[in-house]
């Protein structure tokens, strides 16, 4: 959208024809709602979606603390919103089309179109034809698919490591403007979240930490015995009917390890692992990333360069904006799964509301991982 607006030449390729439905928590922080409304989106996001002004975290003992975002991003705004991506990413591509760009639906990019090392293009199959179509630079944004990965070498050896699982519940009790985040015992590596998507519709799903020689249930099984023996959730399911299947899917959240551009393309969101390794989280970075790379393509594109020397800036700029915080949210989620741990950061949260507003800031993205680190943190986690 963005470089069509500064009058380039863009044309989308998805396999599916829009509106499609899109596995995914459907969550938007308020780092979120700060890039809709940079894009001039946010009011049109806004008309079709749950405003969510808070955070709920529930202990694996039933303990619960909140904070309102008011109180842990100043920065951006204080709210959020809970949209299916049915509707999140139709509105992006309309945009996108509005705003000049071509769009190709129901066509599946089998390969790329290769010059002596160089990606110019791509090939694609539509309807059981196969057609080429020549670019100055392919931009990757396939989320979790390892199939164009692979097809530039860059696919990791393991690139999942976190797996997700959610389904959705009409009748929902107790439902308000808070996103929800339960660790209980049925869930001993991640958390589940419980995400309104109106006063009583609300997104389940469960976040697995797909560590080394960790075995997790299958997502269906794994849901129903959380729905069954959850007291939490039995309670204020007990007259709700889910509405749909149940799904599955893999996450990537490996940034940055892999190679993120090369000649003739360049990748974003998810293809490049910029999904947060804590909550699963990965559609903010993924417009944040969509953004860092439009400015280079401009940028590039108007200098009349697109070698890898002229497309650098988006490496830096990914990396000064993600990569530290990537670091310090892998150790947070170190301590996540120790439900010792869990128990009295929520407990002395619940003494010190300081302590869980700046936590929740830095598993959201909207805080340095270095404010971890100041000596009010470790007064309010250690005070009796």
């Amino acid at each position: 959208m963005l470089l069509a607006q500064k009058g380039h030449e863009v044309l989308l390729v998805d396999r599916a024809s829009f509106p499609r439905e899109k596995t995914c928590g459907d969550g938007l922080t308020p780092r979120a709602a700060e890039t809709l409304r940079r894009l001039g989106l946010e009011t049109k996001v806004a008309s079709c979606s749950h405003k969510v002004k808070s955070a709920r975290m529930y202990s694996p003992s039933g303990q619960t603390v909140t904070a309102t975002f008011a109180s842990m991003v100043h920065h951006l705004p204080p709210h959020g919103y809970v949209i299916s991506r049915i509707r999140l990413d139709d509105i992006l591509c309309q945009e996108a089309q509005k705003a000049g760009a071509g769009f190709l639906p129901g066509t599946k990019v089998e390969d790329f179109l290769w010059n002596d090392g160089t990606v110019q293009g791509i090939v694609a199959r539509s309807k059981g034809s196969i057609r080429k179509l020549r670019a100055n630079v392919v931009v990757v944004a396939t989320g979790a698919s390892m199939h164009l990965p692979k097809r530039l070498g860059i696919a990791p050896a393991s690139p999942y490591d976190v797996l997700a699982v959610r389904g959705y519940w009409e009748g929902v009790e107790g439902l308000d403007d808070a996103l929800e985040f339960h660790l209980p015992p049925q869930v001993s590596l991640g958390y589940v979240w419980l995400f309104p998507e109106s006063k009583d519709i609300a997104n389940i799903g469960i976040c697995f930490y797909r560590l080394f020689g960790a075995k997790h249930p299958m997502p269906s099984r794994a849901m129903k015995h959380l729905i069954e023996s959850y007291p939490n959730f039995r309670k204020r399911l007990r007259h709700a009917r889910p509405t749909g299947k149940v799904k599955g899917y893999p996450i990537r959240t490996d940034f940055p390890k892999c190679p993120i551009l090369g000649p003739g393309w360049l990748a974003v969101g998810e293809a490049t692992g910029l999904v947060n390794p804590v909550t699963g989280e990965g559609i903010d970075l993924a417009m944040e990333s969509g953004e860092l790379a439009a400015k280079a393509l401009h940028k590039a594109l108007k200098a009349g360069r697109l070698d890898m020397q002229a497309l650098k800036s988006y490496r830096q700029d990914m990396n000064r904006q993600f990569a530290g915080m990537f670091r310090g949210l892998r150790i947070i989620r170190s301590l996540i799964i120790r439900p010792k741990a869990l128990e009295i950061y929520i407990r002395q949260a619940n003494r010190h509301p300081g302590l869980f507003r700046r936590v929740f800031r830095i598993m959201l993205g909207a805080a340095p991982v270095y404010e971890a680190l100041f000596p009010s943190t470790w007064w309010w986690f250690l005070k009796p």
